[in-house]
């Protein structure tokens, strides 16, 4: 009797043991989906004018949902325009760091950034000036050359983790909501233009980006 219940209970071991998934690969706040590449290629499209920086990194002509505000006020809506904008986007490793960008603008931009380091992604909008810096993350602070803003209500969708060995061409989707951020009003006799802008956005979007090649 005792020799039954001991094989019973081994029993039962085995089928939870059969029914565990293995978690080690699953990353926090980050879906894989391949079939993402079909939605992006419908939002996205090539442009003969961008060839000249194909050897660099991914650039395009690509739509977008954009709201901006300015003082908790929306200021613009992509929801009634039509056409698309050039649009870089690449990645790179960073040690055991995956970073990705993607931007509106080819010189400087507004976007998204992703860092994916071992299991959690991280997501924040990203704004970067070209010529001098514009952005702060609160109104007195130091104008900077690139603002790494926290979001809410994000998401993540990539075709796959690229391998770091090789050169890939990835896939994806992001949306979130943006934290406030200070824009420069611009300058005159070497003078910034006060008061700074108080901004925010909301951006959904789909992208492809391949390896940075420096």
């Amino acid at each position: 009797m005792t020799r039954n219940i001991i094989a019973i209970f081994l029993f039962c071991l085995t089928l939870t043991a059969c029914g565990q998934t293995n978690d080690s690969d699953t990353i926090i706040d980050l879906t894989i989906d391949p079939s993402i590449k079909k939605e992006v290629e419908k939002h996205i499209e090539s442009s003969k004018e961008l060839d000249m920086f194909k050897d660099k990194m991914q650039v395009y002509l690509n739509s977008g949902f954009i709201e901006s505000y300015q003082n908790d006020s929306l200021i613009f809506s992509s929801a009634k325009q039509e056409g698309k904008a050039p649009f870089k986007s690449f990645y790179l490793w960073k040690g055991d760091t995956l970073t990705i960008d993607g931007a509106f603008g080819l010189f400087g931009g507004v976007g998204f950034g992703i860092d994916i380091y071992k299991n959690k992604a991280t997501l924040y909008h990203m704004l970067s000036s070209d010529d001098f810096p514009s952005y702060a993350y609160k109104e007195n602070d130091s104008l900077i050359f690139r603002l790494e803003v926290p979001c809410t209500d994000t998401k993540i969708i990539l075709s796959e983790i690229p391998d770091s060995t090789k050169k890939q061409i990835i896939y994806g989707y992001v949306e979130f909501k943006s934290g406030n951020y200070f824009a420069s009003s611009g300058s005159a006799d070497g003078q910034e233009i006060l008061p700074r802008q108080k901004l925010r956005n909301n951006m959904k979007l789909y992208f492809k980006s391949g390896k940075l090649d420096f």
